[in-house]
């Protein structure tokens, strides 16, 4: 019997498995071979569509591009936006025709979600002409003569919403959320199969009552209604059945959480299985109490159910020990024994020491949780200035020693977590690019490979050659190491798919480029001949992640030799996978 006969005769469950594996391509080819083939491909192909801009990365080195089918844009990097626009805009109508003549595909289709990117990265960077409603960004736009980066049709929106009653899970993340993709109580009572739904009223808690779904999602309230109505049987059995309880936003996190407590019976343990909450104290005396409401929640959580949380943390008053009663209560014996933790730095200071400080607290629950030996997943997440400033030149609190203080506390730390199989910093390389000894140090003094001797001068001709928006300061002044690789770092997260940081391994990475000009105001200098002809752009930024990945292999196998039980370790976009067989070995998925 031929190998290829052997492969027919397996269960189509096992042969349906394998198939999820392939990446994208490979399945449309296997779906050309035979007509048994085809219909397994089919209901793989279509089960998770991602819509986004961008196109993804592929690996033989994992199975992440297999995961979801991409509508996307090109893999070149160099095509114009208004080439890959119309690619997108084709390829989500060639989707809507075969949705439409073939009814059974609609069957297939599980979890859509739609990754939009900002539209132009200067406003997330707080640069001169930052806009701040969607008005004046219209304006801008039409100034620079650039369209839309991303664009839903709407029309595939709705069928897919009508036609595909199997849907499990429809959403969209970014900061600019698709209201198109918002249910209407009419689609949530004809997707009897949905787990998922995305809430900016409060008046859909009453429809999801007696329903499938167990993933909550509470956005910031469109509504100026910010009461809770649903009676409070019905709230009590909506909580009840929810396996993920997910705050994007502090205020409306407080106005349910209050609503809750007050209904629960304290003597009841809710049986959630992972949470993201928000725990920060800002400028506002309200916050005290906010935070004693997430205190309390926890305290109703039960241990033996919940294992994964991801928690947003911030005190933005030095002398305050508000975070203390978190990590007391996190740390309880007999308390939670997570499996997987996401930890999300949240602050309005530029200051070293803030940052200083979120590490202090972050060590403690680390050594003293009773998760330390539990946790198999952890993920840290710093919350860094778009210019990389924390002070270099104002207060020196961007000095080397400073980093490397913060660098020792962390190594020590995380050999505690034991059993750690897998390691996320997804800002790794922003939060070094505030201490500019340690970029310069990597641009001057780095890896001595054939690759990086030859690229790293180049990238110092690009220093030598271009000047940026100091916001401190308030003027032009020379391009410093700190801006070129954390502008790098912030184009490398981008690659991850930010919907929740305890799900980064769920979705594929996506193929993102920085065209070494966008955000923070760079520019040529005015006397530079070559100004208009720069040679810099999006086909050079292959060969810097790739020195970024020699100078991130060191952080590597530290971690590795401290944790013998880790497999992955993830910074920025950078994927580092363990070589199998071989323990002191790591190799790099992408670059």
């Amino acid at each position: 019997m031929t190998s290829e006969n052997k492969i027919f005769n397996l269960p189509d469950k096992i042969l349906l498995r394998i198939i999820q594996l392939l990446p994208q391509q490979t399945k449309v080819n296997v779906a050309e071979t035979n007509y048994k083939l085809y219909k397994l491909v089919q209901k793989s192909l279509y089960a998770n569509i991602l819509f986004t801009e961008r196109s993804i990365l592929n690996s033989s080195k994992n199975f992440q591009d297999g995961l979801w089918t991409v509508v996307g844009g090109m893999k070149n990097p160099l095509v114009t936006s208004k080439s890959n626009l119309e690619m997108i805009k084709m390829r989500q109508d060639v989707l809507l025709q075969s949705l439409s003549l073939n009814k059974e595909l609609c069957g297939y289709v599980k979890r859509v979600m739609i990754n939009p990117t900002t539209v132009i990265d200067t406003f997330a960077e707080g640069l001169p002409g930052e806009k701040d409603n969607e008005e004046e960004e219209e304006e801008f736009l039409e100034e620079r003569k650039e369209p839309p980066r991303f664009s839903m049709n709407k029309n595939l929106l709705d069928f897919i919403k009508r036609n595909c009653t199997n849907l499990e899970q429809i959403f969209s993340i970014g900061e600019k959320p698709y209201t198109e993709v918002t249910l209407s109580l009419k689609d949530i009572s004809n997707l009897p199969k949905l787990k998922r739904l995305d809430i900016a009223d409060f008046q859909y808690l009453t429809h999801i009552v007696d329903t499938q779904i167990t993933h909550l999602v509470v956005n910031p309230m469109v509504s100026s209604n910010n009461e809770i109505s649903i009676s409070d049987d019905a709230f009590s059995k909506a909580v009840k059945n929810l396996q993920l309880l997910q705050f994007n936003d502090y205020r409306t996190q407080s106005i349910f959480l209050n609503h809750f407590l007050k209904i629960w019976n304290p003597k009841e343990m809710l049986s959630l299985k992972s949470a993201k909450i928000i725990y920060y104290h800002g400028f506002n005396d309200n916050d005290i109490g906010n935070q004693n409401l997430v205190l309390d929640f926890l305290r109703v959580l039960n241990p033996s159910s919940f294992k994964n949380l991801e928690i947003v943390i911030g005190c933005d008053h030095m002398a305050c020990n508000c975070l203390a009663d978190l990590i007391k209560e996190l740390s309880k014996t007999g308390g939670l024994r997570l499996r997987k933790l996401a930890v999300k730095q949240l602050t309005v200071h530029r200051d070293h020491n803030y940052s200083e400080k979120f590490d202090y607290y972050l060590s403690e629950f680390l050594i003293k949780s009773p998760s330390r030996l539990s946790l198999r997943f952890l993920s840290i997440s710093y919350d860094v200035p778009g210019d990389f400033n924390i002070g270099n030149s104002v207060k020196g609190n961007g000095i080397q020693g400073n980093f490397l203080k913060r660098k020792r506390l962390f190594e020590d730390t995380i050999q505690k977590v034991a059993n750690l199989e897998t390691l996320v910093m997804p800002h790794f390389l922003e939060n070094a690019a505030c201490y500019e000894q340690v970029m310069s140090d990597l641009l001057w003094n780095g890896c001595k490979c054939d690759h990086c001797k030859s690229y790293l001068s180049i990238f110092d001709y690009y220093v030598m050659h271009h000047q940026y928006y100091d916001g401190l300061e308030g003027y032009m002044t020379d391009m410093i190491t700190p801006v070129l690789f954390g502008s790098a770092g912030k184009t490398l997260f981008r690659r991850l798919i930010n919907d929740l940081d305890l799900s980064f391994l769920e979705y594929p990475q996506l193929d993102t480029y920085w065209d070494f000009h966008t955000g923070n105001g760079i520019t040529h200098f005015d006397d530079d001949t070559d100004s208009e002809d720069c040679q810099f752009n999006e086909s050079c930024f292959k060969p810097l992640t790739k020195c970024l990945a020699h100078f991130y292999m060191n952080y590597v196998n530290t971690y590795g030799e401290a944790i013998p039980s880790l497999k992955r370790v993830i910074m920025n976009g950078e994927f580092f996978e363990r070589k199998l067989g071989k323990t002191d070995e790591w190799i790099c998925a992408y670059d």
